[in-house]
């Protein structure tokens, strides 16, 4: 005989177990993001400790971005053909061997290697955990903010409690390391409750060989030009990104006088803090291309006075707007993206909206490493700062030519700023 409380019994237990898979996943990602960030209030220890100054330290921060961009490009449809699961366990096991290296660390060699396996795990776990709460959470919205709050809340997690740990404990640049790898032990055994979420085929794994891969891009031209317009857009914000994740504690130490490393460490962390608020917070009516440029402009603007003017807190502001500006177009760049998936590619439409924005790391970190070399901190971070808000511009530029090619008609209500699909799923 069936209980007449059985339907909604078995609806509740599924609920329950859709939010504990979608929480593990969430909290997966969350570790693996915060790997990527643990090392920065630790470059001026390990600068002193091995010889190396501001471009050796650019270096070891790019070898993270070789390694999340070349996984972008070989490996970025890998949980389309075999299966979010593997990839997940993947990333997480080479997060550890990442920690593990930088915990027994006694050369830059092994710091570069590090580096490039933490960026591997990263690029591993973007494209998939983008799309596996994508799948599991009903409501694009929704999947956009945890996703972004757990990409960005990891950021912001990792380089403050990096900081914090290497005010208070003993030999940081490993201790740090040791309490990391119990954090990715924690997430290993949550991977456990995880459901597959990609779509089975009968032929999925034959699908997919290594190789490098042209990024994808959705079809037709005007949803080609929103995709790439807000994928310019987080490319320029990445630039940000790339300045506090290198040569921003070496800033705050040589420039502004700043010695605390727990106090390094939420400085720096305050960008990721900011961009993790304003994806929360902000309104979806306000994640637009323009407003998320200008919060770019007047951060990068108020951070190059802080400099000038060797005030910590005018940078504190600034980094206040800059990281509002990074959430802002994060969140509207996953949201356009995911409105565009198709079931199929969703994890490789994700990984190429991530080489967007991993791109929009290098070119800013490299030319902060040579020009603070030749000219100086403060005109390498004037050069960073034209970079960054020129490049907005593009973006912004290209999106206002892809809304005024839209056809009118296909809007549910007029939009000077909108795709037509931004307008529908935003």
């Amino acid at each position: 005989m069936i209980k007449a409380g059985y339907p909604a019994d078995l609806t509740a237990r599924r609920h329950k177990h859709r939010v504990l898979a979608v929480g593990a996943v969430a909290f997966a990602y969350t570790v693996v993001m915060a790997g990527g960030t643990l090392t920065i209030p630790l470059y001026v220890l390990w600068a002193t400790q091995f010889g190396f100054g501001p471009l050796i330290t650019v270096v070891v921060f790019i070898a993270y971005v070789v390694g999340v961009l070349g996984t972008l490009l070989v490996a970025g449809s890998l949980s389309d053909a075999i299966g979010r699961r593997p990839v997940l366990a993947l990333s997480l096991a080479l997060t550890a061997l990442s920690a593990l290296g930088f915990a027994l660390a006694d050369g830059l060699t092994v710091l570069l290697i590090s580096r490039v396996l933490s960026g591997v795990a990263t690029g591993l776990i973007t494209a998939t955990a983008t799309s596996a709460i994508a799948e599991l959470v009903r409501g694009r919205r929704t999947a956009a903010v945890l996703s972004t709050a757990a990409n960005v809340g990891g950021l912001s997690l990792g380089v403050v409690a990096a900081g914090v740990l290497a005010q208070w404990v003993t030999a940081p640049t490993h201790t740090v390391f040791w309490c990391y790898l119990a954090a990715c032990a924690v997430a290993g055994v949550s991977w456990l409750v995880i459901p597959e979420t990609a779509e089975e085929t009968a032929d999925r794994t034959a699908r997919w060989q290594p190789r490098i891969r042209r990024p994808v891009l959705p079809d037709g031209a005007s949803r080609v030009r929103s995709f790439v317009a807000s994928g310019v857009l987080v490319a320029a914000s990445s630039g940000v990104n790339g300045f506090f994740s290198s040569l921003a504690p070496a800033f705050l130490r040589d420039d502004l006088g700043v010695s605390n490393f727990a106090v390094i460490g939420v400085g720096v962390g305050t960008l990721f803090i900011s961009a993790l608020l304003a994806q929360i917070v902000t309104p979806a009516a306000l994640l637009r291309r323009d407003i998320g440029t200008a919060l770019l402009a007047v951060g990068m603007i108020v951070i190059e006075a802080a400099l000038w003017t060797h005030s910590a807190p005018l940078f504190i502001v600034g980094t206040v707007f800059a990281g509002a500006a990074v959430g802002t177009l994060w969140r509207h760049g996953l949201s356009v993206t995911d409105a565009l998936c198709d079931p199929g590619n969703r994890a490789e439409l994700n990984a190429t909206y991530f080489l967007f924005l991993y791109s929009g790391l290098v070119v800013p970190a490299l030319l902060l490493g040579f020009a603070d070399q030749a000219v100086g901190t403060r005109a390498s971070s004037t050069m960073l700062a034209a970079l960054v808000i020129s490049t907005a511009l593009v973006g912004l530029v290209l999106g206002r030519r892809t809304a005024s090619t839209s056809t009118p008609d296909t809007f549910s209500r007029p939009s000077t700023y909108l795709t037509p699909v931004e307008e529908n799923h935003e």
